[in-house]
């Protein structure tokens, strides 16, 4: 619990820092060219901060799980020139109310409507899924039944997607192309690039250069700059393949030979880190969304903001430590927050580098709280395959056997 505990913690931190560097910085501002459609300004009243709240509540707790997977809330502002049933209220978009009423006083007057429109609700299916977990690791032995479903659908979805990505290279080619091709300033759009990816590197830098090192500090009162100079082979590692998962036998080799973390503490706190620890992916996340937001010149309100840490937290917790596995579930959360999906692509040219100082902010950090970890729990029992084994036949054993021989 108290890993899990840290391991959240630091990527609210992390998500906190990319949230302050995107907002001083605003990289999506730096250039306005044809190739971003820039959201249009009209008369109709935007959402006000109770609307905003009240779509986040509508949003955890959904009305159909089924239905959360391809739509989510959202509050509109409607001009009725005379009294409307809500029921028969088509928007232009194609969304649809979710209101059952008739509101006769809406003679000529913007009137909030609350509508499903395209976008996955991320936020309740987590929220539901998470419920739903903890009730099904209640039931013991019952349960396992369920489990094994979802295990053995999950394993068939990946083998699913690993045959769509035999084909991934040849769709991301021409995504990048047409997107290259849409762009008529291209020297302005590699400015505005080189000052997104210096937003990410600049947070990943004081996440893991200042912020974790000063909180490894103040919890043990030791030099943690020995942390680093202990797993440089790791850093490379992950470096040449991009995958906490795959870096994670020489993470723990690291750990356990140059750094002399107990055996008991690296070989459950880094799995674990390589699975829910993903500091660096929250960075990217919540810089990218607030990224995209800008360049269509679309501001997100307070509890937009709150939305979208609450969607990168969570995401990044669940999000695997394979190779560009953050730049799919980023979609997600830019559905999530009702902001244009179309515009990934553009970032599709440079993830191949993000995916690199991702994964070494990950792992940086799994090592940084295992050696926490470590200093308060020195005496932990070492793991299983450490203790001396029981021989498989004793001398009493040996008589037994002959007295019935």
């Amino acid at each position: 619990m108290i890993a899990i505990g840290y391991y959240i913690f630091t990527t609210i931190v992390a998500t906190v820092v990319g949230i302050i560097l995107v907002i001083s910085i605003r990289p999506g501002d730096v250039i306005s060219n044809g190739a971003i459609t820039v959201k249009s300004l009209d008369a109709t009243p935007s959402q006000s901060t109770r609307d905003v709240f009240l779509d986040l509540a509508r949003n955890i707790f959904p009305e159909n799980i089924v239905q959360a997977t391809f739509e989510t809330s959202g509050t509109v502002y409607v001009k009725m020139d005379k009294p409307v049933d809500r029921r028969t209220v088509i928007q232009k978009n194609g969304n649809r109310s979710s209101n059952n009423d008739t509101d006769p006083n809406t003679d000529g007057r913007w009137t909030p409507t609350s509508v499903y429109r395209p976008g996955m609700n991320t936020l309740g299916i987590l929220c539901f899924f998470v419920i739903f977990g903890v009730i099904l690791g209640r039931h013991g032995e019952k349960g396992k039944i369920v489990l094994q479903f979802f295990v053995t659908l999950n394993d068939i979805t990946i083998q699913m997607v690993w045959i769509v990505m035999w084909y991934s290279p040849v769709g991301i080619m021409f995504l990048i192309i047409g997107k290259v091709l849409s762009v008529e300033d291209m020297a302005s759009t590699a400015r505005q690039l080189v000052v997104y990816l210096t937003t990410i590197i600049a947070g990943a830098i004081i996440h893991v250069l200042i912020l974790l090192p000063l909180l490894y500090f103040v919890l043990t009162k030791k030099n943690p700059f020995r942390i680093f100079r202990g797993i440089p082979e790791a850093v490379v590692t992950a470096l040449a393949i991009a995958s906490s998962s795959a870096t994670l036998p020489v993470t723990i080799r690291c750990c356990e030979e140059n750094l002399k973390i107990n055996n008991a503490i690296t070989r459950f706190v880094l799995p674990l880190g390589a699975t829910i620890n993903m500091d660096g992916t929250a960075i990217f996340y919540v810089v990218s969304v607030v990224y995209i937001a800008q360049m269509h010149a679309i501001s997100l309100h307070f509890f937009e903001m709150i939305l979208l840490s609450l969607c990168t937290v969570l995401t990044s917790v669940g999000a695997a430590g394979i190779p560009n596995a953050a730049i799919v579930t980023l979609i997600v959360i830019l559905s999530s927050v009702g902001l244009p999906t179309e515009s990934i692509s553009i970032l599709l040219a440079v993830d191949w580098f993000l995916g690199r100082l991702r994964t070494i902010a990950n792992i940086t950090g799994d090592c940084l709280t295992a050696a926490v970890l470590d200093h308060f729990f020195p005496q932990a029992d070492v793991d299983v395959e450490m203790r001396p084994e029981r021989p498989l036949c004793t001398s009493e054993d040996e008589n037994h056997m002959a007295e019935l021989v």
